[in-house]
């Protein structure tokens, strides 16, 4: 293995680790189900987006060494999950409502963008014709998509509690 693939590996490893413990440690405050069809969302969108729009024909970019899937991805595929589950239960406890939550989307999503170039630096994303400020547009979307569907959940959840 390369040095540099190497870095990358450890970069994705740490990260991962780190975004975990944090997720784990965390007390729990939201539905395990709603938290599960979040983070699997999070996946789904990442993973149908890297494969349609980061692999041939497309081909705006690669993600990590290879430019197909290998088990050194795991950390990185894990991270977006987690991330997911942050940025939920972080709404949650912080209770945004109103005019906060389109500034609580656009914090997510410039700092979704920042890591994603702090991921480039290590070779986590390979852009071909693919830009950061691509990233954020994608980053707004998906987290106001996020939002709706925790919403949603949210009201089916407590809905079922009453009923």
């Amino acid at each position: 293995m390369s040095q540099h693939a190497t870095i990358n590996l450890w970069f994705n490893i740490l990260i991962f680790l780190f975004g975990g413990y944090l997720a784990f440690r965390l007390p729990q405050r939201l539905p395990k189900s709603v938290a599960a069809l979040i983070m699997t969302m999070c996946l789904a969108i990442a993973l149908g987006l890297d494969h349609s729009i980061g692999v041939p024909p497309i081909d705006l970019y690669d993600t990590n060494i290879e430019p197909w899937l290998t088990l050194t991805e795991i950390p990185t595929w894990g991270m977006y999950p987690i991330s997911g589950y942050l940025y939920i239960y972080l709404f949650d406890k912080l209770n945004v409502r109103g005019y906060f939550i389109p500034l609580y989307i656009l914090c997510w999503s410039i700092f979704g963008t920042l890591f994603e170039g702090l991921g480039k630096t290590f070779k986590v994303f390979v852009h071909k014709d693919w830009e950061l400020r691509y990233s954020f547009l994608v980053y707004l979307f998906t987290q106001i998509l996020t939002t709706i569907v925790f919403k949603i959940l949210m009201k089916t959840y407590r809905k079922k509690g009453e009923g």
